[in-house]
C-alpha cells in the first residue's frame, strides 16, 4: 500500500501541549457524590453539602439580575463549605434569625431576610422571569421573524377590538383566508408576539382564543350580510333565520363590549379576562358550525346554506338535537333553540294556514248549485274554478322538515287538499270560520309552557307591545291600529331599546333574545325528555286539526243526504259499468246481443226501425254479397253493413238503454210539493253517463276488433262517466280506466253466453241434426257444447258474484261504517286509494293484471275457442260449411279447448302457490265481511273448474 504523504508522529507530550493550548479548560458545573452502602436520605444529605450562611460569589462576567446568581453558580466539589454536624441542633441552640430553607430567597447573595412573594421563579416579577427564561433558552436571531413584545394591558386592549370583528394595531383582517393575522404578516414577514413573562407558545395559546372569537364573528357577519342582500326573494324562513343570527351577533357584540378591559387604566390578568370571554367563544363556535363557517374551513370550502324552508329547518333541528345529546353548555343550546324558534315561526304559520288552522282566510266563493229538489242537489264548478283548484293542488308540497313524524307527513298533504275541497263543497263550514282566539303553533321550551301544552291549555301569544311607552305618545296608542308606527313619533336619536345591563326590558330583538336565554331550562321537562317528544307535543294541536279537517270532508262525501253523495255515484258505476243492475244488463244485452237460432234469408232482421215500431225484411241476396253469421251479436248492429257500427241509430239505442234502466227511488215529498219521478241526482247521472267509441290500433295483429265473429268485436265500445267536482278526487281517470277494462271484459263474456245460447237453439231440433251422417261428430258437438256451457256459466257466476260482488259489497258496507264514525278511511284521499285498490282486486280476480298475463291469456284463449265453436256451428247451420268440412275443425276445437283448460288450471294452481304466504298474512278471520280480494278469489275459480279439469 503506497502512502501519498508522510503523517506526523504524535507523542504524548505533543498531545498534551497541543490540546492544552487548543481547548479551554471546562470546569464541572455540578457534583454527584458517590453513594455509600447504607440507607440513603437524599434530602438531608443535600442540606449538609452547603453552609447557608456562607456567601456565594457572583460571577462578575454575567450582567444579570442578582436574583439569577444561582443559575450561574460554580458548584465545584472543591469549593464546598464546611459541613455542619446538624442544622437541627444549631436551630435548637441558637435559634433561627433568618431563613434556613434553601429556596430562591436563601440563594440570593443580597438576601435581606424578608421572603419574596413566592418561592417559584415563574411567579416572580415579569422581567425577572423573562430574563431567566431567555438566559436558559436564548432565541436564535432570524431576520425573517419579527418579534414584538407587548404587555398584557396592551394585548388585551388590542384583542378586545379583534373579538368585536375589527382590526387592531396588532391584527388585521385578511380577506383571502378570512382570518385575523398579525400586521407584520401582511408585510411579508413572520410575526411573533411575546407577552411579558410568557414565552411564544404560551402567548400564542392565549391569543388564539381571542382570534377565534374575532374570526368567527367576522365570518358570520359576512354571511348575514350576503343573506340580507337577497332575502326578499328567498322567502320568510331564510329571512327569519338571518334576522335571528343578526340578533345573536348584536347580543354577542354588546356582551363582549362589557368584558375587560373597560378602559386603558384598568389592570387585569390575562387568564382572568379569558374566563369572561370563553363562554362567548363556545356560542360562536356552535353558530359558525351551524352556518358552515367554522374556523378550520377555508373560504372555498364554506358550506352553502339551502334557503328552502324544509332543509334549513332540518339543519337547525339536527344541530339542536346534537347539542342536547352531548349536553353542551345551556347558553349554547339556548342560542340554537332561539334560531330554530325564530326561523320556524313563519313556516308554522303558513303550514297552519294551509290546513285552515285558526280559520280559513282564503275561502273560495260558493260552488254553483245546478239543481235542487227534496234536499238533494248537485254541485258544479266553472272551468275557471276547477283550474284554480288544480293549480292549488299542484302547488301543495309533500316535503316537510326531517323532524316531522312519519304519520304527520302523511296527514298534512291530505289535510291541505281537504281544505281546498271543503271550500268547494261547503264554504260556510264551521272549520273555515275564524275562531275568537288566536291559534298559533311555535316552539316552547320552558317548564310552564310544556305543562300547559300537556294539559291542553291555550298558551298566551307573546306580546309585541313595549313594556312602557315613551313620553309624548298617547296611552291608548298601543291599542290602536297605528301602534306599529309609534317609533316615528320619537325625537331624533330616541329609541325603545336599552342595554343588556338595564333593568327595564323592552321588546327589542336583543332584549327578546336575552329573555329567551334567561328562561331557557338547563334540561328538558320530564314530560318531554327528548327533542322528539317535544316536537310531537308542539305539533299536536295542528295534527288534531288536520285530522278533523280530513274526517269532516270525508263525512261530506259519505253522507247520503249531503251534496256529494259518493255512495250513489259508486252504485251508479257498479250498476252500469260493471253490469250489476239486472235491468241495465238485460236492456244492454237486448241492444247488443242476440241468441236467435238463425240468420236465414227468410228471417226477420231486427233493426233500429223495429225498436220504434217498424219492421222490415232484409235478405242476403238483397245485400249483394254472402254474409257470415256473427253469432251472438244483435242483427241490428249490421244494418249498415259496416263494423264497427256507427250512426244515430246506435246512439239512440244505447241512450235509451241508459235512461230506461234507471231505477228512480221513491222520495218522500212534503206537502205542497209536486211529485216527481226523478230527483236531481238522476238528472245529473243521465247527463254524465253515456256510451262512447274509442280508437283502437289497426296494425297487423291488432285489428281483430274489426272482425265481427272475433271475441274482440265490441272492444271499441265503452261507457264514459264524467264525475262531478269534487267527486273526481274519488273517481279518478285512472280508476275509471279500470272500470272500462272490466266493462270490455264483461261484454266478451256476455257475447260468448249469447253465442252458446244460439248454439243450443240451433241444436235443439233432434230431427234435424247438424251432423246427420257423422254420428261421432254429432256426439262430440253435444259434449263440447255441454262442457263449454258449463265453463262459461261458472266463469260468469264467478266474475259477477265473487270477483265483483264479493269485493264491492264489503267496500260499500265500509263506507257506511265510515260515515257512522268508523275508522275505515282517515281522509278522502285514502278513500280514493281504497277505491282504486278495489278495482285492482276486481281486475286481479279476473286475471286481468299484467302480473297474471300467462293465466289471463289462457282464460282468454279458452273463451275464444268457445266462440269459435259457436261460429263453427253457425257456419254449419247457414250452410257455409259442409258436414265433412266441419268435422275435423270440431275435433281440433275440442282438443284445443281441453288442453287450454288443463293449462289454465295448472297456471291457477301455480299462482295460488306463489301467493299463499301473502294470502295467509292478509287473512283476517275476525272480519265477518271480508272481501274476496284479488288473489284469494282465484281459489274460488280454481275450485269451480277442478270438477272437470283436475286430471
Amino acid at each position: 500500500m503506497t502512502q501519498l504523504f508522510q503523517l506526523p508522529t504524535l507523542s504524548d507530550e505533543f498531545d498534551q501541549l497541543t490540546l492544552k493550548d487548543a481547548l479551554p479548560e471546562l470546569m464541572p458545573r455540578f457534583f454527584v457524590p458517590p453513594m455509600l452502602d447504607k440507607p440513603q436520605n437524599p434530602i438531608l444529605e443535600t442540606l449538609k453539602l452547603r453552609d447557608p450562611i456562607a456567601p456565594v460569589p457572583t460571577p462578575s462576567r454575567l450582567l444579570l439580575p442578582t436574583e439569577l446568581a444561582s443559575v450561574t453558580l460554580d458548584s465545584s466539589p472543591y469549593n464546598f463549605p464546611k459541613l455542619r454536624e446538624s442544622i437541627w441542633t444549631d436551630a435548637i441552640k441558637n435559634g433561627s434569625s433568618h431563613s434556613e430553607i434553601l429556596s430562591w430567597d436563601s440563594l440570593r447573595p443580597n438576601y435581606s431576610g424578608r421572603p419574596s412573594p413566592n418561592a417559584f421563579i415563574s411567579e416572580q416579577e415579569n422581567l425577572v422571569f423573562a430574563a431567566a427564561r431567555y438566559y436558559v433558552q436564548p432565541r436564535l436571531n432570524d431576520p425573517h421573524i419579527e418579534i414584538k413584545y407587548v404587555t398584557q394591558q396592551e394585548l388585551l386592549s388590542a384583542l378586545k377590538m379583534t373579538v368585536l370583528g375589527t382590526s387592531s394595531p396588532l391584527h388585521s383582517w385578511d380577506p383571502v383566508t378570512e382570518t385575523f393575522v398579525q400586521v407584520v404578516t401582511q408585510k411579508g414577514a413572520r410575526g411573533v408576539l411575546a407577552v411579558d413573562d410568557k414565552d411564544e407558545v404560551v402567548s400564542e395559546s392565549w391569543i388564539y382564543g381571542f382570534l377565534t372569537i374575532g374570526t368567527l364573528m367576522r365570518r358570520v357577519e359576512m354571511l348575514v350580510a350576503s343573506l340580507s342582500s337577497g332575502f326578499a326573494k328567498e322567502g320568510p324562513t331564510i329571512h327569519a333565520f338571518t334576522h335571528a343570527v343578526s340578533t345573536i351577533l348584536s347580543y354577542l357584540r354588546e356582551a363582549l363590549a362589557q368584558c375587560p378591559p373597560q378602559d386603558e387604566h384598568s389592570s387585569i390578568i390575562l387568564a382572568a379576562a379569558w374566563v369572561q370571554y370563553a363562554p362567548y367563544k363556545d356560542i360562536l363556535v356552535a353558530l359558525a358550525a351551524l352556518c358552515g363557517r367554522d374556523e378550520r374551513s377555508s373560504p372555498i370550502n364554506h358550506t352553502v346554506l339551502d334557503h328552502s324552508p324544509e332543509p334549513l329547518l332540518s339543519l337547525l333541528y339536527d344541530h339542536l338535537h346534537s347539542h342536547l345529546e352531548r349536553q353542551s353548555p345551556t347558553r349554547v343550546t339556548a342560542v340554537i333553540a332561539f334560531i330554530l324558534t325564530s326561523a320556524s315561526r313563519e313556516y308554522f304559520h303558513q303550514l297552519s294556514r294551509s290546513v285552515g288552522f285558526g280559520g280559513d282566510s282564503m275561502a273560495k266563493k260558493p260552488a254553483r248549485v245546478v239543481g235542487e229538489q227534496n234536499d238533494q242537489y248537485a254541485l258544479d264548478l266553472s272551468d275557471d274554478g276547477q283550474e284554480e283548484e288544480r293549480d292549488e293542488f299542484e302547488s301543495i308540497s309533500e316535503s316537510f322538515p326531517s323532524f316531522f313524524p312519519p304519520d304527520v307527513v302523511d296527514i298534512f298533504p291530505a289535510a291541505q287538499k281537504s281544505l281546498i275541497l271543503l271550500r268547494a263543497a261547503e264554504p260556510d263550514h264551521l272549520l273555515l270560520r275564524t275562531p275568537p282566539f288566536q291559534c298559533t303553533i311555535e316552539w316552547f321550551w320552558t317548564l310552564n309552557d310544556i305543562e300547559m301544552a300537556w294539559n291542553q291549555q291555550r298558551r298566551q301569544p307573546q306580546s309585541t307591545q313595549p313594556a312602557s311607552m315613551p313620553e309624548g305618545i298617547p296611552p291608548d296608542a298601543a291599542d290602536s291600529g297605528l301602534a306599529q308606527f309609534r317609533i316615528f313619533d320619537l325625537e331624533p336619536g330616541g329609541h325603545f331599546g336599552h342595554s343588556l345591563l338595564d333593568n327595564k326590558r323592552t321588546p327589542t330583538p336583543i332584549a327578546a333574545l336575552q329573555d329567551f336565554l334567561d328562561a331557557f331550562p338547563q334540561t328538558l321537562h320530564p314530560i318531554t325528555p327528548t327533542l322528539a317528544h317535544l316536537t310531537t307535543l308542539v305539533l299536536e294541536p295542528l295534527v288534531k286539526h288536520a285530522s278533523t279537517l280530513s274526517s269532516t270532508l270525508l263525512s261530506l262525501f259519505l253522507s247520503p243526504l249531503g251534496p256529494l253523495q259518493f255512495q250513489r255515484h259508486l252504485k251508479l258505476l257498479h250498476s252500469n259499468l260493471l253490469l250489476a243492475s239486472p235491468s241495465f244488463k238485460s236492456r244492454l244485452s237486448a241492444a247488443l246481443f242476440s241468441d236467435s237460432q238463425g240468420y236465414d234469408a227468410d228471417e226477420e232482421i231486427p233493426t233500429s226501425i223495429r225498436s220504434i215500431g217498424a219492421r222490415r225484411k232484409v235478405s242476403e241476396k238483397q245485400k249483394g254479397r254472402p254474409h257470415q253469421w256473427p253469432i251472438g251479436l244483435s242483427f241490428a248492429l249490421f244494418e249498415r253493413e259496416t263494423w264497427p257500427p256507427v250512426g244515430a241509430d246506435l246512439s239512440f239505442f244505447l241512450r235509451t238503454v241508459i235512461v230506461d234502466s234507471f231505477e228512480i227511488p221513491d222520495e218522500r215529498m212534503d206537502e205542497g210539493d209536486v211529485p216527481s219521478t226523478r230527483d236531481m241526482f238522476w238528472v245529473e247521472a243521465e247527463r254524465r253517463l253515456g256510451f262512447a267509441i274509442r280508437d283502437l290500433p289497426t296494425g297487423p295483429g291488432h285489428d281483430q276488433w274489426l272482425n265481427p265473429p272475433s271475441i274482440e268485436a265490441l272492444d271499441f265500445l265503452y261507457m264514459d262517466y264524467k264525475a262531478p267536482h269534487p267527486l273526481d278526487i274519488l273517481i279518478t281517470p285512472e280508476t275509471l280506466s279500470k272500470y272500462h277494462r272490466m266493462f270490455a271484459y264483461l261484454l266478451r263474456i256476455i257475447r260468448v253466453e249469447h253465442a252458446l245460447a244460439a248454439v243450443f237453439r240451433v241444436c235443439r231440433a233432434a230431427a234435424r241434426p247438424l251432423f246427420p251422417t257423422l254420428t261421432s261428430s254429432s256426439k262430440l258437438l253435444l259434449h263440447l257444447r255441454f262442457i263449454a256451457h258449463s265453463f262459461v256459466t261458472r266463469l260468469s257466476e264467478y266474475v259477477f258474484d265473487y270477483a265483483i260482488g264479493g269485493n264491492f259489497d264489503p267496500f260499500v258496507a265500509s263506507l257506511s261504517e265510515g260515515f257512522r264514525g268508523g275508522a275505515a278511511f282517515p281522509d278522502v284521499f285514502a278513500l280514493s286509494r281504497a277505491h282504486s285498490a278495489l278495482m285492482d282486486d276486481v281486475l286481479s280476480a279476473c286475471l286481468l293484471r299484467s302480473s297474471q298475463r300467462s293465466a289471463g291469456d289462457l282464460l282468454r284463449q279458452a273463451l275464444e275457442i268457445v266462440l269459435e265453436f259457436a261460429v263453427l256451428v253457425g257456419d254449419l247451420k247457414t250452410g257455409k260449411l259442409e258436414e265433412y268440412q266441419a268435422a275435423p275443425l270440431l275435433a281440433d276445437l275440442a282438443s284445443s279447448f281441453k288442453s287450454k283448460m288443463l293449462a289454465l288450471t295448472r297456471s291457477l294452481k301455480s299462482i295460488l302457490d306463489k301467493g299463499s304466504s301473502d294470502m295467509e298474512h292478509n287473512h283476517k278471520p275476525s272480519d265477518p265481511r271480508k272481501p274476496t280480494g284479488g288473489l284469494p278469489a282465484v281459489a274460488h275459480l280454481l275450485e269451480s273448474l277442478s270438477e272437470w279439469w283436475s286430471n
